[in-house]
Formats: C-alpha cells, sequence, structure tokens
C-alpha cells in the first residue's frame, strides 16, 4: 500500500495516530530532496476525488478533521460530483464537524458552493432533515433561496421529506421564502403529494396561499391524485 493509499484509508476509517504519523512525517522533512521523502500531502484525492478531508468529513472523525485542517488541509476541493468536505458533512448530519470547518481554519470552506446538481450543503441538510446544521449555515449566510438543476429550494427539499422541524427553522429565519415560487411545485404541493399533513398545516399558517396553482392545479389536486386523504381534508378545512 502506497503512503497516498495509507493516509486515505486512515481518514477513512478514523485512525488518528496514522493520519498524525504522515502529516508530521511529511512535516519534519526538509532539505534539498525533501520532495522526494516527503510523505503525502493533506489534498491527496483518490478515484473519487475524495481527499482526507472528505472521508473524515463524511464518516464523522471530528478529531481527524481538525488535524488535517491544522495541516493545512484545504475545505474547498471538490469530488468527482462538485461536492465539497462541508456538502459531505451537512449530508451525513455532523454538526460538530459543521461547526469546525466554518470556525477552525486556515481554510474555511465556500458555504455558498454549488456541486454539479446546482445544490448547496444547505440543500443536503435540508433534505434530511439536519435542522441544528441548517441553522449554523444559514448563520454563516449561506443562500437559503438558491435552487438545484430541479428546480428545488432547500425549502421544497425539506417540505417534500416532511422534515417539520426543518421548515419551521427555515421559515423563522427566512419568512420571505413563502413568496419565493416557482410555476412547477410550491413546498406546499410538495409536502401535500407525499401526505406531511404537519408540513402541510405549519405552511398554511405560516401564511401560504392554500389555493396556489402551480402548472398541475392546486396542493389540493396534488393531495388527492396520490390518495392523501388526511391532507386532503386539511386543506380543505382551509377553505379550499
Amino acid at each position: 500500500m502506497g503512503k497516498d493509499q495509507e493516509l486515505l484509508d486512515a481518514a477513512r476509517c478514523g485512525n488518528y495516530a496514522v493520519v498524525e504519523r504522515i502529516l508530521n512525517q511529511r512535516a519534519k522533512k526538509s532539505g534539498p530532496l525533501a520532495s522526494l521523502r516527503r510523505g503525502p500531502g493533506p489534498n491527496i484525492q483518490d478515484n473519487n476525488g475524495y481527499t482526507p478531508l472528505h472521508h473524515a468529513c463524511l464518516n464523522g472523525h471530528k478529531e481527524i478533521v481538525a488535524l488535517l485542517l491544522t495541516h493545512e488541509a484545504s475545505a474547498n476541493i471538490v469530488d468527482h460530483k462538485g461536492c465539497t468536505p462541508l456538502h459531505l458533512a451537512a449530508w451525513s448530519g455532523n454538526t460538530d464537524i459543521v461547526e469546525l470547518l466554518l470556525t477552525h481554519g486556515p481554510s474555511f470552506p465556500s458555504v455558498n458552493h454549488m456541486n454539479f446538481d446546482h445544490e448547496s450543503a444547505l440543500h443536503s441538510a435540508a433534505q434530511y432533515g439536519h435542522t441544528e446544521i441548517v441553522k449554523l449555515l444559514l448563520e454563516n449566510k449561506c443562500y437559503p433561496s438558491v435552487r438545484n438543476v430541479r428546480n428545488e429550494s432547500p425549502l421544497d427539499l425539506a417540505s417534500q421529506y416532511g422534515r417539520l422541524e426543518t421548515v419551521e427553522c427555515l421559515l423563522n429565519s427566512h419568512p420571505g421564502l413563502l413568496n419565493d415560487i416557482v410555476r412547477c411545485h410550491s413546498p406546499l404541493h410538495l409536502a401535500a403529494k407525499n401526505g406531511h399533513k404537519h408540513v402541510v398545516k405549519l405552511l398554511l399558517d405560516s401564511g401560504f396561499d392554500v389555493n396556489y396553482m402551480t402548472d398541475i392545479g392546486t396542493a389540493l389536486h396534488e393531495a388527492a391524485m396520490y390518495g392523501k386523504l388526511e391532507v386532503v381534508k386539511l386543506l380543505l378545512d382551509y377553505g379550499m
């Protein structure tokens, strides 16, 4: 096994001692032939474009993340899908690691970086209901209204997957999101068609227009089409 692979595997598996040994070995080498004797740097990438920092963030190894950052690992290298380590930490719900990436340095992630699906870390956190991470990203000026290649905003994704606390967090911090909608779908329609009654109620109580029409119709059309009886009853109670 080469040193590059050893470092990548150690970061992925959480082997702090090996990561530390390899990075320290590199840091201590000096002189005219140093480049030939050094171990791998912290920003090497595997076949998926993952750096050691990607692996550590994805797998929840906070201490290794801190060690890599101290050794000048870049928080802005992207993998083959355009994702930074912040995307992976947000996707996997590692709140402590997201906070570490945002505060540790010397390399700080671009919180609004989009992957190749035009999704930021906020999309990932919202879709999977990682509300504390959503809060952290919003506090660090992550744009709440950006849309991916399917024209979905973080609020759309949170609504579609029934992430009630996340929807509430997004609306509390940015009430104007209720007016930032498109013709192909809305948070209400997405919640209704998927049967997320409590999200539907929250959106309506927050002021979303129960009669808003997309290209398909109203949220009632969607709920009826997908057989979501409880949502149909709720929408009717709200005046459809």
